[in-house]
């Protein structure tokens, strides 16, 4: 097997890599909140990537070559986006500010394709080679590195806070750091220099991607018990204090409820039916909510924030900022209520005492750090 051979076939493997990740995002729930969309979509748009990467080196004729050419390298502008939104929102929050990156995506997309590409050339070995615009290249690459540069601060910023929680994991983000951090250089250095001086020597385009893969792989999921996600949590938790959980089923029924303590008792059934008429008040008054549920509720300095299962769902009042992680503890513990409690669920009598681990679940939504 020579180069070319390798060429046409290492893009197969980095796709099935993403593509396995995105299935297991769905698999696992984890699309419900903008860090697990932004996660899903870059994996989504790598593996479209490496696809189309492997599509360019096969093609049967330039015509499709070029336009195989022209997709992947957008597939990869795409994927530095998510990946840079990706991983702003998992360490801090989403914020409006951060669309801005997305119309830089755009303005850069239409000039790549207006200009960007102006050829296909094919080796001798068969293998096509893209002919660039060099000053469309270099915007396009100094945005990919832009945009790369920022994900990498992210990546070092989460590893100083998993840092200060477990030295295992810290092992984790360290090695995915230095391997994100080197594949961006030899990428640019590789496919960047190759493209801007045109040279006959075929660029490994999105092959070096498999190896970012299995950093991924290694670093967010892990085989212990100690999570990633579990210490930046905790750092963001630091930022809000609960002062207040319920759990209600989905007829509006108040399954239980706690309050941390000092604070003013809060009439639970009076919540549990209010919640409930501003729910169908909205879908009543808003036709294009229909379908929708409530997520989260802003008075003031206060939060209630809104997570669904299939029967019931949970709801914490909250002083400060809350977080995608907070969203995601509060799913997991409803999908482990309700697998506890399936039967009891599906034949609901409106018993609270007959729903099992109520209390334990509500308790540990307080047991958090306040807010600082």
């Amino acid at each position: 097997m020579d180069i070319y051979d390798l060429l046409r076939v290492l893009p197969l493997a980095s796709a099935l890599t993403w593509f396995i990740l995105a299935a297991l995002q769905v698999y696992r729930d984890r699309i419900h909140t903008w860090t697990e969309t932004f996660f899903l979509l870059s994996c989504i748009f790598a593996g479209l990537y490496a696809t189309w990467d492997f599509l360019f080196f096969t093609a049967g004729d330039s015509n499709f070559a070029t336009f195989a050419g022209r997709m992947s390298f957008s597939s990869a502008i795409v994927t530095s986006l998510f990946l840079l939104l990706f991983t702003l929102v998992y360490i801090d929050r989403m914020r409006r500010v951060y669309w801005s990156f997305g119309i830089l995506t755009i303005a850069v997309l239409i000039l790549f394709w207006l200009i960007g590409l102006e050829g296909v050339n094919q080796l001798s070995g068969g293998l096509w080679i893209p002919v660039f615009n060099e000053t469309v290249l270099l915007i396009v690459l100094a945005y990919i590195g832009s945009y790369s540069l920022g994900g990498i601060v992210n990546v070092y910023r989460l590893h100083k806070i998993v840092r200060d929680v477990s030295p295992q994991l810290a092992r984790r983000t360290r090695g995915f750091l230095i391997v994100f951090t080197l594949i961006i250089f030899l990428g640019l250095g590789t496919n960047g220099v190759l493209g801007a001086l045109r040279s006959q020597v075929p660029p490994p385009f999105s092959t070096l991607l498999l190896v970012v893969a299995a950093a991924t792989i290694y670093t967010l999921y892990p085989g212990s018990r100690q999570r990633i996600s579990e210490a930046v949590r905790r750092f963001q938790a630091r930022r809000y204090s609960i002062k207040a959980s319920f759990l209600t089923f989905e007829d509006g029924t108040l399954i239980g409820a706690k309050a941390r303590e000092g604070e003013t008792a809060i009439d639970q059934d009076l919540f549990g039916a209010t919640l409930d008429v501003i729910q169908n008040f909205m879908r009543t008054s808003f036709p294009i909510l229909r379908g929708k549920a409530l997520s989260s509720i802003t008075h003031g300095n206060y939060t209630l924030v809104v997570e669904r299962a299939r029967h019931t769902y949970l709801t914490v009042v909250l002083e400060g900022e809350e977080s995608d992680q907070l969203r995601r503890q509060m799913r997991d513990l409803l999908l482990d209520f309700e697998a506890k409690n399936r039967q009891t669920l599906l034949a609901w009598r409106g018993i609270p005492e007959e729903a099992k681990g109520t209390d334990q679940m509500l308790t540990s939504l307080l047991a958090e750090a306040p807010l600082l």
